[in-house]
Formats: structure tokens, sequence, C-alpha cells
């Protein structure tokens, strides 16, 4: 009886320790995807240019403008703004020597605009997002502000641009 008392004694301490390593494990695995997804990058790293400014990568996708695209994060949405859509939008803009010329970040919130009121590379890049997306855009000028005046960057430009919300 001693014996079949210290096997189920073994037997309940090696449940108790795999019980608490699988708890341990759990709690990781969901701080993880708590944290997935989330960009934890300073605002002074969020404002740097990305390494590919001039070259888009072999994934990119190009529309029939020339408009190049990859989708940096999906979002949970799957409805689309249509071209008369205001945007509730985060962006950062560079132009290809990689200086940052625009940003909504710094000002700690985004940046609501009428899409008809933007670059025709906006109007068209962000008809392909839905709410919680993240794509970079690679602008050719024709489609940014080339023949233009003032003081708006000339030539291709590179765009972080994140969509959250519609109307």
């Amino acid at each position: 009886s001693q014996l079949i008392e210290r096997y189920t004694m073994k037997n309940y301490f090696a449940l108790f320790i795999i019980l608490s390593v699988s708890a341990v494990a759990w709690q990781s695995a969901q701080a993880a995807d708590a944290t997935a997804g989330k960009d934890t990058r300073t605002l002074e790293q969020k404002l740097l240019p990305p390494d590919n400014i001039r070259l888009p990568p072999a994934n990119a996708l190009r529309t029939a403008s020339g408009l190049r695209y990859v989708i940096l994060k999906r979002g949970s949405g799957n409805t689309h703004p249509v071209p008369t859509s205001e945007v509730e939008i985060d962006y950062t803009g560079w132009d290809f020597q990689g200086r940052m010329f625009d940003s909504s970040l710094p000002r700690g919130k985004p940046s609501q605009f009428q899409l008809t009121n933007l670059i025709k590379g906006w109007q068209e890049g962000v008809l392909l997002m839905s709410p919680g997306d993240t794509f970079r855009f690679w602008i050719p000028g024709n489609l940014a502000y080339d023949g233009s005046g003032g003081d708006a960057p000339k030539g291709k430009l590179v765009f972080d641009s994140t969509l959250y919300d519609f109307k």
C-alpha cells in the first residue's frame, strides 16, 4: 500500500509539473498573440526611410498606371473606400533620396482627407486598402506632385500608409 501511495504521489507531482509548464507556455503564447502585429518601433524609427526606398521588392504589385505597392500588414476589414470617401489614415512620405517630407505620426493622431483632394497615387492606392491595412506605395512622379507648383516634392515618392476608417 505504501508503494501504491508513493507511485500515486509521483504521478500527481508529474501531473502538477506538466500542468504548470503548460500554463506558463499558454500564457506566453497569449502574450505573443497580443503583441503580434503591433508596431513596437519608436516614432523616430517609424520616420526613417525604408531600406527599399528606390527599388520596390520583386513581390511588389503594379497597377496599370505604374503605382507599385506591397502590403505590410493586413487588417481585419474587408470593405474598401470609394473615390469620394473621406479617409482616416496615418502616413509617412519620403522622396527618392530618403528625405521624409510629411507624416501624420508626429501629430499623434491620424489625418482625415477627402480622397478627391489627394494626389492621384493616393486616390488609386487607398482604394485597394481595407481598414487596418498598412501598405507601402511607390508613386511615380506623374501620379504625385510633378506638374504642380509650390514646395511639393517632385519625382517619385514612397509612402507608408495605414487606413483606419472611411466614410
